[in-house]
């Protein structure tokens, strides 16, 4: 019997090499895919054989990223700057991504913005930023791509949705709102799509070891009262099960999986991928 890794512990992550997704060949966007859990979506796409655009507002990182992933996978992976809340940038990234692969199959909605902070905080242009870069700019990339989708009778939509979507948290209160309509947004277009094979899904992480994450620890730190940054993320794993961040790739297993024949009979669901932090029965 294989032993198990010592509690507190994490065992190597192998991704899905020794399991066939079933999606070889097929043609992929990952949005905000020059780091973090967009680049370890990416990879696990790379890894299955498939091919992938990535895009990020900043075009030399978007690059950079292209140029690792494609020396560590080998696999086809294109990138292009564009910023998801522009019209016509979302456009241009499915042109770009028919023009070099011939279609497009899978769309992970990745790009976005977390808004933390109480009422007092929150400010209409902070609000309209982030309904703009998520909601609308999601919903407008969806737009393009089904079509295409629906033609071939085969695609997959798996959207990132933060879990203040479903619980809802004072120091969260501008992501929650955003979040709770884009997991009704998953919800609907999964029945909408279900009859052109076209799947629906979201993951809603936690807390996750990420720059975006990181970039958030002073406003956590005072929201927890905690004496440093270092302090408030201790405080912060301790609300889930498995006390420590979630990584970049187990969040990018789950969002490969749900984009995999593996998981064809799933659609409308929004999974849970926090370490056991939220605990509503959804």
């Amino acid at each position: 019997m294989a032993s198990r890794p010592p509690y507190g512990q994490v065992s190597a992550i192998k991704g899905f090499d020794d399991m066939d997704l079933g999606i070889k060949d097929r043609v992929a966007i990952v949005t905000g895919g020059s780091r973090g859990i967009g680049y370890e979506t990416a990879k696990e796409f790379l890894n299955a054989g498939v091919k992938v655009m990535t895009c990020s507002r900043n075009g030399e990182d978007a690059a950079r990223a292209c140029r690792a992933l494609s020396a560590e996978t080998g696999g086809d992976i294109r990138s292009i700057e564009a910023d998801v809340m522009n019209a016509e940038d979302g456009r241009r990234l499915v042109k770009e991504t028919v023009a070099a692969f011939g279609t497009v199959d899978i769309l992970v909605n990745n790009a976005g913005t977390m808004y933390s902070g109480r009422f007092d905080e929150l400010t209409e242009d902070g609000l309209r930023r982030q309904l703009d870069t998520k909601l609308f700019g999601w919903m407008r990339l969806i737009r393009e791509v089904f079509p295409i989708m629906r033609e071939r009778r085969w695609g997959r939509i798996v959207s990132l949705i933060g879990g203040a979507g479903k619980e809802p948290d004072p120091y969260m209160f501008g992501s929650g709102m955003t979040n709770s309509a884009l997991l009704n947004m998953t919800k609907s277009l999964s029945t909408e799509f279900g009859p052109y094979n076209v799947l629906v899904n979201a993951v809603c992480p936690g807390w996750v070891a990420t720059d975006l994450w990181k970039r958030n620890a002073s406003g956590l730190q005072k929201e927890l009262g905690a004496a440093s940054e270092e302090e408030a993320r201790k405080l912060a794993t301790r609300k889930n099960a498995l006390g420590r961040f979630g990584k970049p790739e187990e969040l990018a297993g789950a969002i490969a999986f749900l984009c995999s024949e593996r998981a064809s009979y799933i659609t409308g669901i929004s999974l849970n991928t926090d370490g056991g932090r939220l605990k509503g029965l959804w």
